[in-house]
């Protein structure tokens, strides 16, 4: 294929009135350069666009200007039906099938004067990888021989996109695909709503592609030339909700992304979007478009509490097509972690999560020391805990029923009122593969009532002595209700290298350290995935140096903990150990891991926090009061705001 010999030049000369009014509403601290845009496809990009991908998501207008996304692939589902005979053109030989908009739109080409562009834009994606480049220009040619169309586009304009809110999938061809149009109302009256099936097939997408226009104004025709854009929306499953009083207007949450605001710019000047909503496990899919507004501040949250933006799509024409792709998914996708919690409609109910039925059945247990262990249990339904919950238990079978089967104990009148029910840090989380299993690491309170009769029959039972192993206690048979999920400290969403990173740090008295243990295991497996750039500095402050050592090792296990490893480029990880005595770095440590140990306390002089420029890291404290309190002090003297402090305290 021939190449270009010159670097791309700008594709624009610069940002329309509507991309700019986005971005001064939005207050962006700074704008990304307009020279992202080239006006060729770059080498890499064309490689890309003809060996990479399944599918195609195309923009294309109707003969009411309204924006139609589609999806463009193969009649077998299998990559290489698109060419590139040279750095400005793309042919696609693609299999469409009907309720597909982009056969209306571009039967069309033929129809109109050859002075008038016929505009197009398309996101080359692989969702495997989270590669994604998009590409705007005009139709050259097409023709139609039955069901398969070949396109050919001039492409005028280039560039990447942000990545964040990709659902990571492994996509194989399904070639049986034998699609089936199910509705199609191109042009919906004002009292008409969506179907409650398509409604329902909203709700549960967790991937969408977005196409927008802008239709020039006359006077800024030749500066900022009419075009058509694609780009990608993704979260969690729900993100996209539709008004319950009129059952058509599609409410779309905006993430912060590149910063261009293409698409946002050009709803402003030209009010209209369309969406495409894929299903890669069903094969169907949905077509949308409609009238399009961007919300803002009190605007957006009158609507959808706790979003600052949104983007309403009132739906003026659609179509819905069952087994249509060529393809599915081969097994359940990687959310992206980037991606919010679903937002619902503030005329909507949301969701309670009740733990009424769940039962706890002790599996096992790591008894590390005299008075501490990790003891892991198996939920009777997979559950949701998020890294740094708590789990709320309650034991009344095992204090009142079952421990004189293995204790010489009896109630007495201290203990009789009490409701047995406990709280304690979760410091291994149910995860997609075991998404029934979670520990607990629980340190046994000196006059305690539970944890030292839980403690004594599980040592009995491994007929003590045994540390640092784990133990099979099912023999037991101990259960346990699950009363609530619960804490206060947040999870660290990542943040991509071209935002900064993310820099933390989190201060540890002694067993304070147990939500920090799921907060690491959770940062390793975003490392692993190379979602964000990590800089963390944990202050310990323990007794038990060697044990909570051994916890930190074991939470980092998913990034490796042998020399043959290479330390993981994004993520850099120094503790700060404050223990009695002096101690060498373990060999379970791993290698990228910095141990700087002090004899002693922690100061409340906040000589260390003014080091490690606490003031620009995000602090998160948990321990006992008297630490947190001294802790807090420190911390206010290096110039770190109170307010800008979380903390979780234990008060025994």
């Amino acid at each position: 294929m021939p190449t270009a010999t010159l670097a791309p030049q700008c594709a624009l000369k610069g940002w329309h009135s509507g991309e700019r009014a986005i971005q001064e509403i939005i207050h962006l601290p700074e704008r990304v350069s307009i020279k992202a845009i080239v006006n060729r496809l770059p080498e890499q990009h064309r490689i890309f666009h003809t060996s990479r991908l399944h599918f195609l998501p195309t923009t294309t207008l109707d003969d009411q200007g309204r924006p139609w996304a589609s999806m463009l692939c193969s009649k077998d589902g299998e990559p290489a039906y698109i060419s590139s005979p040279c750095d400005t053109s793309l042919i696609i030989n693609a299999r469409v099938w009907d309720g597909d908009p982009a056969i209306d739109n571009l039967h069309r080409f033929k129809e109109r004067s050859s002075k008038t562009n016929v505009l197009v834009s398309a996101l080359g994606i692989e969702v495997s990888t989270r590669r994604r480049n998009k590409f705007a220009g005009s139709v050259s040619d097409v023709s139609f021989d039955g069901a398969d169309m070949c396109l050919q586009l001039t492409v005028n304009q280039a560039l990447g996109l942000c990545p964040k809110y990709i659902n990571v999938r492994t996509i194989t061809p399904y070639p049986d695909a034998s699609p089936q149009l199910v509705y199609q109302q191109l042009s919906m009256n004002d009292y008409d709503r969506l179907p409650d099936e398509v409604i329902e097939f909203i709700h549960s997408a967790d991937t969408a592609y977005l196409g927008t226009s802008y239709v020039a104004p006359p006077e800024d025709e030749r500066m900022y030339p009419s075009h058509v854009s694609t780009n990608h929306r993704g979260g969690r499953p729900g993100f996209v909700r539709v008004r319950p009083s009129d059952g058509r207007t599609i409410v779309l949450p905006n993430y912060a992304g590149n910063r261009m605001m293409n698409s946002l710019g050009n709803i402003y000047v030209t009010p209209l979007a369309g969406l495409v909503f894929p299903s890669f496990s069903s094969g169907a899919i949905l077509y949308v478009t409609g009238t399009a507004r961007t919300l803002f501040g009190q605007d957006a949250q009158r609507l959808m509490p706790a979003a600052n933006v949104i983007t309403t799509i009132r739906v003026t024409g659609f179509a819905y097509v069952e087994n249509a792709l060529p393809m599915r998914e081969a097994v359940e996708p990687t959310r992206s972690p980037y991606s919010p919690p679903v937002r619902y409609l503030a005329e909507e109910k949301p969701p309670a999560a009740s733990y009424e039925d769940v039962i706890l059945s002790l599996l096992r247990v790591n008894i590390h020391n005299d008075t501490l262990a990790t003891f892991t249990f198996n939920t009777s339904r997979p559950i949701e805990v998020k890294p740094s919950q708590n789990a709320v238990l309650e034991l009344s079978e095992l204090l009142r029923v079952r421990s004189h089967e293995f204790l010489e104990w009896e109630e007495g009148p201290s203990t009789e009122n009490d409701d047995c029910v406990r709280t304690w840090t979760v410091s291994t989380n149910p995860t997609p593969i075991s998404p029934c299993t979670m520990s607990l690491t629980i340190r046994t309170i000196s006059g305690g009532l539970i944890t030292p009769i839980l403690y004594k029959i599980v040592d009995d039972h491994a007929a003590k002595g045994a540390r640092g192993v784990d133990i099979d206690v099912t023999p037991l048979n101990i259960t346990a209700r699950l009363r609530g999920i619960g804490g206060d400290l947040p999870v660290p969403e990542p943040i991509a290298a071209c935002d900064g990173g993310r820099r933390l740090l989190w201060i540890a008295g002694g067993i304070g350290l147990t939500p920090f243990l799921s907060l690491a295991r959770y940062v390793a497996g975003l490392v692993k995935q190379t979602f964000g750039v990590w800089d963390i500095v944990l202050v310990l402050s323990t007794r038990e140096p060697d044990v909570m050592l051994g916890l930190i090792s074991d939470s980092l296990e998913e990034l490796g903990s042998t020399d043959e490893l290479p330390t993981p480029l994004d993520l850099s990880f120094v503790i700060h150990m404050f223990a009695p005595g002096s101690l060498e770095k373990p060999s379970t440590l791993p290698p990228f891991v910095s141990l700087i140990t002090h004899k002693g306390r922690l100061d409340d002089k906040g000589e260390l926090f003014s080091r490690l420029d606490a003031k620009h890291r995000e602090p998160h404290i948990c321990g006992p009061l008297p630490f947190v309190t001294s802790a807090m002090k420190s911390l206010n003297i290096a110039g770190v705001d109170s307010e800008h402090v979380r903390r979780e305290r234990f008060t025994y």
